[in-house]
């Protein structure tokens, strides 16, 4: 199933990443507002939102190591002549990395003691991830997508989706929850590729319980309702 129904079939259908964009977008620009958004002290609220955190960072952390395993490489081939924008995306990949590593360790110190010196450490530190992130998703589909969709073929363009998730968190929660970020703004058309894109006894559970589920986390941890 496509999400785009007017791309020109055997071409790979790249509306598929921005909806994954849309949703670490969200996420990205969310987190340090409801990370300054909690009371010095108050440790099962920064411990809640500590975890979604890091739940993020695995899934923004495994979209961009499928993208340097598998599109990057196949993207320098083909651009024989003038492949800069591709090394642009690496070195974005790789600042982005290492904004990432400054965060993950004092995750667990902020979710034990709801410190306000470590709040506002995180709270900026996610500001600057979510700015810089908007940055590279934004050219990535003004120009990247576009000669992803010319020069790649459909299964080299589902090879890097199969890739990050085998490797994101595999207990069921874990699972269900990253199934309702990417839904929680999907259109009609996304959710029914998405939804599509899951295997059917997955389908199943998200309807029983995992909507449910999800709109319990999110509550949570936007610290609402």
């Amino acid at each position: 199933m496509r999400i785009d129904q007017h791309s020109p079939a055997g071409r790979p259908d790249t509306e598929e990443m921005k909806v994954i964009h849309k949703a670490l977008r969200r996420e990205m620009d969310l987190l340090g507002p409801a990370i300054a958004a909690v009371p010095a002290g108050e440790r099962a609220a920064a411990a809640t939102i500590a975890k979604h955190a890091g739940l993020m960072l695995t899934m923004l952390h495994e979209h961009h190591e499928s993208e340097d395993r598998y599109l990057w490489p196949l993207l320098h081939e083909r651009l024989t002549l003038d492949d800069s924008l591709i090394n642009t995306m690496e070195e974005q990949h790789e600042a982005l990395a290492k904004t990432i590593a400054s965060i993950e360790p004092d995750l667990p110190g902020w979710a034990a003691t709801a410190t306000a010196q470590l709040r506002d450490h995180l709270a900026a530190r996610f500001r600057e991830l979510a700015a810089a992130l908007r940055e590279h998703l934004d050219l990535e589909e003004q120009r990247v997508l576009p000669l992803i969709r010319e020069r790649l073929s459909v299964a080299e363009w589902k090879e890097p989706q199969k890739a990050a998730m085998r490797n994101l968190p595999g207990g069921f929660r874990s699972r269900m929850l990253l199934a309702g970020v990417v839904l929680e703004d999907a259109t009609p058309g996304e959710r029914r590729w998405f939804l599509h894109e899951m295997p059917a006894p997955a389908r199943l559970i998200w309807r029983i319980a995992g909507a449910r589920l999800y709109a319990v986390h999110v509550r949570a941890v936007r610290l609402t309702g």
